[in-house]
């Protein structure tokens, strides 16, 4: 003991004369990881972010070597500026087509092609005009459908024409607004009496971008062309449109730019909350300014490290704050009222730190263990922000730690030197804590009983009512947002609203070069282009008998261009039979080859809708090998509507079929992977949950495994833990009653839940055993333990619930909801650690005075 003590008074002399050192060393390492953060590092969203690595990525990328990459799409919804106007009046087509030419003319570098009705009546127009007009050159439709139609023509003559009934119903469902009219116009064409202006009171202009840029330039790109179309051209008093613009880049770069512009005010805000609690626990302005400018530097240093490490930050990096401050909080508050304690039984400032964290050493170390432990069980997630979250947070409780045992201690001791020892009355809470010890003494059998039932039906709540969602749109506010307006607009405006992609990725097996047995290969597409059309969810032209998916490959391709000139058939023996594309006499392996080389060599019209040539459009879906003779790669584009994340992913697994079948088939020898905004959500989402029971899982287990080593008593172990683990089931309890699900951020509540309450489960518990191991008796320790260390959890969690609900203020929906969720989770963990765990811990000990 003589020893301990001696060892205790020389560490404590080291201490006060290295206190100044230790403040310049903090200081200097706060300056130059705040350095790296000014100006403060970009927040990203982007999907591409937070998708897992796989199979189907890699295989993109090593056929975007030789192919164009898949465009990303910006969607502009196009309205009258008069209420109740016709969005497709000559002159607002005008306009349109004005407006197309000018973003062109701005960003055409970066753009690869364009869908709206006015380019598409413009190519129309180009094919069909003999006297080559463009749209300008009309003021009435009646000339200009006139110039696109022979006389004889009518509405019916598409009938049979597969090629024309689904380009023309993807364009009334996709582009046209759902009170879209065109009988009236069919009439005209017929008796040239009545009105031949078809009424739309909107329309969907979508812009396909370049795939191979990068997030940040595909997100200044929709910026720039946002910009130029709600801001520039909306303000001409001349316009007679106006422009919403959205896309999956644009909704990332809002969601960032409203992170960045909130970060600062919101760790502001909880400052200012955390030294309100502060004030009213201490009273006393060095122990208020202490903790304060300790986890102010130990967050700074926090995300200085993980700037100069490399690593992105993505917008779960907010949540680390109130973390890393209601740890450190918690950390600081018990070693300043320990070390008011020694105090008092001390003149050197340095000696009473040293001795209160002396005998707080074994919880405060066991909790920051078992803590890290389970924060970095997240970075075992598939998802790399989660993982980089994981990091973070297992970084920012270390960095809490230091900060509050050794330089919140170096500034009392240098402080104190300078300005004496204030003195303070301390808050009395013992009268809670009679009244708790004997609540406990009364009611411990009730209190379990009640706990069991509260278990129970949060289990059964959580198993029925939560469900898992990941949209970015989950990110941004529907009050207030454009974007989200423009989102909502668009929903209810088109029947295929805001369409997503599926990618189809096709390549030879592994040892092979191409894709071999072309008769086989084609046949495998019908086969395919078939199970497609069956799938719902696939954008397939409505109230008509034609039956052709909305997607592109080579089989649509050779297709329409078969229906196009049946001479390129004939030369290449393919052909049209019954509706459906196969090889004709004399087929031989190659033709398909060289009917494809022949494409890319087309610059005529080869897609109408877009305006791309042969050449364009079939680079984009078909490489060949170096010589020109074998298929290297194939991709398959789909259009599909998917609402919903829940949808996204029964999407996903079913195009997960189609990639077996093809390998399983025997029709085309090919590796196949899903790719595309579809199976990116999807594998997010997947990985959302695998998180979730890895993160959990990992984190139950550390803590037990750690409390074990120290206690080597199993039975104790699972006493002081499953509080924890209750408190995870009411958690996700009060989130089904709240009506939230689990999102990117929420997902992590349940291994917070650990990190934060294992902390206080282990501080009641070593408490509780240092006052048994003194002499005192069961309930006499319970009672101390109030006293002392339950007057200490109060009001650090007071404080971290407080600063976890500043996030409620956050204008983000995902943060406001895991501001509300970890609050609720530090509630439940205190109460559980104050009214459960210490009934149970007695009922240990009387168990084991039994045995």
């Amino acid at each position: 003991m003589e020893g301990g003590e001696s060892r205790e008074e020389r560490f404590a002399e080291v201490f006060g004369r290295l206190a100044p050192a230790i403040l310049i060393i903090s200081l200097l390492l706060t300056v130059i990881t705040a350095s790296v953060l000014v100006p403060l590092p970009e927040f990203t969203t982007d999907l591409s972010a937070f998708a897992p690595e796989n199979e189907a990525k890699s295989a993109e990328e090593r056929m975007n070597l030789v192919m164009e990459d898949t465009p990303n799409r910006i969607y502009v919804h196009v309205t009258p500026n008069e209420e109740g106007a016709n969005v497709l009046e000559i002159g607002a087509l005008q306009q349109l087509h004005n407006d197309l030419e000018s973003i062109d003319e701005k960003f055409g570098n970066g753009i690869i092609s364009h869908i709206n009705i006015a380019s598409i009546l413009q190519n129309i127009l180009e094919e069909r005009d003999n006297q080559s007009r463009t749209i300008q050159d009309f003021n009435e439709w009646d000339n200009l459908i006139l110039a696109i139609i022979n006389d004889d023509e009518e509405c019916t003559d598409a009938i049979g024409n597969d090629q024309a009934i689904a380009s023309a119903t993807f364009a009334k469902d996709a582009l046209l607004n759902t009170n879209f009219d065109y009988i009236h116009v069919c009439d005209w064409i017929v008796t040239k009496e009545g009105s031949s202006t078809p009424i739309s009171s909107s329309t969907m202009w979508v812009i396909e971008i370049d795939g191979s840029l990068d997030s940040k330039e595909r997100q200044n790109l929709a910026k720039s062309i946002r910009e130029v179309l709600t801001e520039n051209i909306t303000s001409d008093s001349s316009t007679v449109l106006n422009y919403g613009v959205i896309s999956d880049d644009l909704i990332s770069n809002d969601i960032n730019d409203t992170t960045l512009d909130n970060f600062t005010w919101l760790l502001m805000l909880a400052i200012i909350v955390v030294v309100f609690v502060l004030a009213v626990v201490f009273r006393s302005a060095l122990m208020i300014a202490a903790p304060l400018l300790g986890l102010t530097a130990a967050l700074v240093w926090t995300y200085g490290t993980i700037t100069l490490l490399g690593r992105p930050f993505s917008i779960l990096e907010v949540a680390v704050a109130p973390v890393v401050f209601g740890l450190g909080i918690d950390y600081a508050i018990h070693l300043q009222r320990g070390y008011e304690e020694a105090r008092k039984h001390s003149n050197s400032a340095a000696h009473a730190w040293v001795r209160a964290f002396s005998i707080l050493r074994v919880a405060l170390t066991l909790a920051v263990v078992t803590t890290v432990s389970a924060f970095l069980a997240s970075s075992l997630s598939p998802l790399p922000p989660l993982r980089t979250f994981g990091i973070t947070l297992a970084l920012g409780v270390v960095c809490a730690f230091i900060a509050s045992t050794v330089t919140v201690g170096a500034l009392h001791v240098v402080v104190e030197k300078t300005t004496g020892v204030k003195k303070r009355k301390p808050i009395d809470l013992s009268k809670f804590a009679d009244l708790a010890t004997n609540f406990q003494k009364r009611n411990t059998a009730r209190i379990l009983l009640v706990v069991v039932l509260l278990t129970t039906s949060s289990v059964f709540l959580a198993g029925t009512k939560l469900e898992t969602s990941f949209e970015l749109t989950d990110f941004l506010s529907d009050e207030d947002m454009p974007i989200m307006e423009v989102r909502g607009d668009m929903y209810e405006s088109y029947d295929a609203a805001a369409w997503k992609s599926v990618t189809i990725l096709i390549e030879p097996t592994e040892g092979k070069d191409s894709l071999s047995g072309e008769r086989d290969m084609l046949r495998g597409l019908d086969m395919l282009d078939l199970r497609i059309s069956t799938i719902s969810g696939v954008v397939i032209p409505t109230n008509t008998d034609s039956q052709r998916p909305s997607y592109d490959g080579l089989y649509p391709i050779l297709r329409d261009a078969i229906e196009a000139d049946s001479s390129f058939g004939e030369t290449f023996h393919l052909g049209i039979y019954d509706g459906r594309l196969d090889v004709g006499d004399g087929f031989v392996e190659g033709d398909l080859s060289a009917a494809v080389h022949s494409l890319l060599l087309n610059e005529s019209i080869g897609e109408p809708l877009r305006g791309q040539s042969w050449s364009e459009r079939t680079s984009m879906y078909v490489a060949l090998t170096d010589d020109n003779n074998s298929i290297k790669y194939l991709k398959i584009r789909i259009d599909v509507i998917a609402e919903t994340s829940e949808q996204t992913s029964v999407l996903a697994v079913e195009f997960e079929k189609q990639a077996e079948w093809i390998e399983d088939s025997g029709y085309i020898d090919a590796d196949a992977h899903i790719g595309g905004d579809v199976m990116m959500i999807h594998s997010i989402f997947s990985g959302l949950v695998v998180s979730q029971v890895e993160s959990t899982g990992w984190s139950l287990l550390v803590s037990i495994l750690v409390l074990f080593i120290l206690t080597r008593r199993l039975g104790q172990s699972l006493v002081v833990i499953l509080p924890v683990g209750i408190s995870g089931s009411w958690v996700v309890g009060s989130m089904a009653i709240l009506g939230l699900n689990w999102n990117v951020l929420t997902i992590m509540i349940t291994a917070l839940t650990v990190g934060l309450g294992i902390d206080y489960s282990i501080h009641v518990w070593r408490s509780f055993e240092s006052n048994r191991r003194s002499g005192h008796g069961v309930w006499e320790s319970m009672k101390i333990m109030y006293q002392t260390t339950g007057t200490a959890l109060i009001m650090s969690a007071g404080t971290t619930i407080c600063g976890f609900l500043v996030l409620k203020l956050s204008p983000i929906p995902v943060i406001q909801d895991f501001g509300i969720v970890s609050s609720i989770s530090v509630a439940f963990s205190l109460i559980l650690a104050l009214f459960v765990l210490p009934g149970l811990l007695a009922a240990e000990v009387t168990t084991s005075s039994e045995n």
